[in-house]
């Protein structure tokens, strides 16, 4: 009988462990889930911003602090589609900031050029020498920009595979709106293309040197 009792309360003390542990491994998967929750929410809001007006320098830190916050041990699936799309949101707005200045670089490398151009009293050695240089800086500047717009068009495009992989896992309030993303998409590409008008301007500046 005794020994009956025995293994009855070391039952009972296994299932009571048990049972603590998956309520214990429970309330911390639901925590771990609101965090990233959290996360992916703060990602959203600060892609949102930086897609409507030029980002500021620290953006980038930020959200490379929550991918890296970006954890849940007990639900993979979920953190490792957080990882996703937060990556892909800094990458976009390391793009974005990168785009804004050489934007600026172009314009100002164009209106240089022009300058030159249109000051030209004498065209001596110096002369073409100074306008061959500027000519290669706009060339220059005019493709960096170019490929940076395509890589920002790239990454925009992709978001929408990213964001399907977060579906199951938390609601679509938390993820951008496809229609600001199609906007920012839409930009980029015009941009480009007028990068690409007044890079023609440019080089029907004068002869060519």
């Amino acid at each position: 009988m005794e020994r009956s009792k025995a293994v009855v309360a070391a039952v009972v003390l296994a299932i009571a462990g048990s049972t603590g542990y998956y309520l214990y491994a429970g309330k911390q998967k639901k925590e771990q889930q609101r965090a990233v929750a959290a996360l992916l929410g703060d990602t959203t809001a600060q892609l949102r911003k930086a897609l409507s007006a030029p980002p500021p320098a620290d953006l980038v830190s930020r959200l490379d602090g929550n991918l890296k916050a970006a954890k849940a041990p007990r639900d993979r699936p979920l953190a490792d589609a957080a990882g996703v799309y937060i990556y892909g949101a800094r990458e976009i707005v390391r793009r974005r900031g990168e785009t804004e200045r050489l934007a600026r670089e172009a314009a100002m490398s164009r209106r240089a050029l022009a300058m030159h151009m249109a000051a030209a009293s004498g065209r001596d050695s110096y002369w073409i020498r100074v306008a061959s240089d500027l000519k290669k800086r706009v060339e220059r500047d005019h493709y960096e920009l170019d490929v940076s717009l395509k890589a920002l068009s790239k990454l925009l495009h992709a978001l929408p595979e990213t964001q399907k992989q977060l579906e199951p896992h938390v609601d679509a309030s938390l993820l951008l709106e496809d229609a600001v993303r199609r906007s920012a998409e839409e930009r980029a590409e015009d941009t480009a293309k007028r990068a690409a008008v007044e890079l023609e301007k440019v080089r029907r500046l004068g002869p060519s040197l």
